[in-house]
């Protein structure tokens, strides 16, 4: 395991400081194959979570420049409609221009930026923009994606640099202080590190990160070829899914979640498709004993989807909406892809890499 991820907020900045330079940083998002839940801080507290998922390739950008002294501007970039891959600022954009002495606002639009600028003292003369491949609210961790983009395209402005373990830290400490979410850890770790990866949680967050190497080449892709990300277009807030979810039955699951998770390692260790497919189911028939209500939809599309060869239907994030993740051999795409109609249907690749500067950063 790598150095743990868990720790309070840092110290938050006195000086306020104003970008050198233009930096635009990307963060991937992800999809958990198992484990999901039991790295929430109340579960997780009861000896521990566990996660296996990986980040993949459908990133949030966030582009910080400098801006007029005394100022500051917002921007969230909504995804185009109607476009394969979300249109990531192509849709409407949601800006909020204040002066630098205003109170921070707490619009939901809003309030993750605010958080950010405020960790990272660099709020003074500065612009700060949010891209995203998909709306909020779509169970694939799009805002701890942002937290973490954020973070490190703020730090880059004025000449800093930050682990993937700090990053990861103060994301989950920005949610959970700052914005007092009841949120679990995994997302930011998932954004910071990228990969696949094996998480180990306790109440304070990521307690251990272990990248999951494939047993034999042949995993990672065939696994990928299988996967199927259906756009329910529902969302929902997972602090209020969460809040729905009885903490004495999150903890009567999390035994089967964290065994759940300790399949789905092993069938990578070992190279095994099946091994990870069975891991994945045990861990989806958990999430539905966990909360029917929040696993209504995928419920609903595994009904829908009966006879037609699905071998894997779990729901994304907290559920109640989001996505739908799905895996089937590769030949019988196309007949579930015709009985989801008008679903959007991403194909996910597995294993992208971690936030990272873009291109056109300058310095």
């Amino acid at each position: 395991m790598s150095t743990p991820c868990a720790g309070p907020l840092l110290a938050p900045r006195t000086t306020l400081r104003s970008p050198l330079w233009r930096a635009a940083a990307s963060a991937p998002m992800r999809v958990s194959f198992a484990g999901g839940g039991s790295d929430l801080p109340g579960v997780a507290r009861q000896g521990g979570g566990r996660v296996v998922g990986a980040a993949i390739d459908l990133r949030v950008r966030v582009v910080v420049e400098p801006f007029d002294r005394g100022w500051v501007r917002m921007e969230v970039a909504s995804p185009g409609q109607g476009q394969p891959d979300g249109g990531a600022g192509a849709g409407a954009a949601s800006v909020l221009t204040r002066r630098r002495s205003d109170p921070p606002r707490e619009d939901l639009a809003f309030r993750l930026i605010e958080a950010t600028l405020a960790a990272t003292g660099v709020s003074d003369g500065v612009a700060l923009r949010v891209e995203a491949g998909t709306s909020p609210g779509a169970g694939l961790g799009g805002s701890a994606s942002a937290a973490v983009a954020a973070l490190f395209a703020l730090r880059a402005s004025v000449g800093e640099a930050a682990s993937p373990e700090e990053l990861s830290r103060e994301a989950v400490a920005i949610e959970r202080e700052r914005l007092g979410n009841a949120c679990g850890a995994q997302d930011q770790v998932f954004a910071a590190f990228g990969g696949l990866l094996d998480l180990a949680f306790d109440a304070r967050g990521c307690s251990g990160v272990r990248p999951l190497a494939a047993g034999c080449p042949e995993l990672v892709p065939a696994l990928s070829a299988g996967l199927l990300l259906v756009d329910t277009a529902v969302r929902r807030v997972s602090g209020e899914v969460l809040d729905r979810v009885d903490a004495g039955a999150a903890c009567e699951a999390k035994a089967e979640l964290v065994a759940a998770a300790g399949d789905v390692a092993r069938g990578f260790e070992a190279g095994s498709l099946a091994l990870v497919l069975s891991g994945m189911r045990r861990g989806a028939a958990a999430k539905v004993r966990l909360s029917e209500a929040a696993s209504a939809i995928a419920i609903s599309m595994k009904q829908r989807l009966d006879g037609l060869g699905v071998e894997v239907l779990r729901v994304c994030g907290a559920g109640g909406g989001g996505h739908i993740l799905i895996w089937a051999p590769a030949e019988r795409h196309a007949r579930i892809v015709e009985a989801l109609g008008p679903c959007l249907v991403r194909r996910p690749a597995l294993g992208a890499a971690g936030v990272r500067l873009d291109p056109d950063t300058t310095a």
